[in-house]
């Protein structure tokens, strides 16, 4: 099966350098991550490092920082037995000068063979709170 992706964007009047520290400061993220217990990385916020991210009710994981474009992007990675290389991807967008938007996009790489139920059920589960993380961000951000 091909990659599959849901993605979610929310204009704000914030800029980039006030948004950022709201994915990579555990303090901040949490306020809007709100059921995030544990986000630590071992080294530099850059692309590569590896990680330990644990959210409530749920074993902790191992988290690679896929992508960290300072200001724009983060994208952690995990790898979920039986199933594949999940990404999420934290973004700011540039719509023009001083317009921007939050964008939030998951990501499943199945590395083996899933039923389109299969997938349906993973995405659905962990992608039902994206719009209210995101509004929650954005008020966040906004103040």
């Amino acid at each position: 099966m091909q990659k599959i992706s849901i993605s979610f964007e929310l204009p704000t009047v914030s800029m980039p350098h006030k948004i950022w520290p709201y994915f990579t400061d555990f303090s901040l993220r949490k306020l809007w991550e709100t059921d995030l217990e544990e986000f630590t990385i071992t080294g530099e916020m850059k692309s590569g490092v590896n990680g330990l991210f644990k959210l409530e009710n749920m074993p902790a994981m191992k988290v690679v920082l896929s992508t960290v474009l300072i200001n724009r992007e983060l994208t952690e990675r995990f790898d979920i037995p039986d199933i594949g290389a999940l990404f999420f991807s934290h973004q700011i967008i540039e719509y023009s000068d001083n317009k921007y938007a939050i964008k939030a996009v998951i990501e499943l790489e199945p590395t083996v063979e899933l039923s389109s139920k299969v997938c349906y059920d993973f995405l659905k589960n962990i992608s039902n709170d994206i719009i209210d993380k995101a509004f929650l961000l954005k008020e966040l951000v906004e103040k």
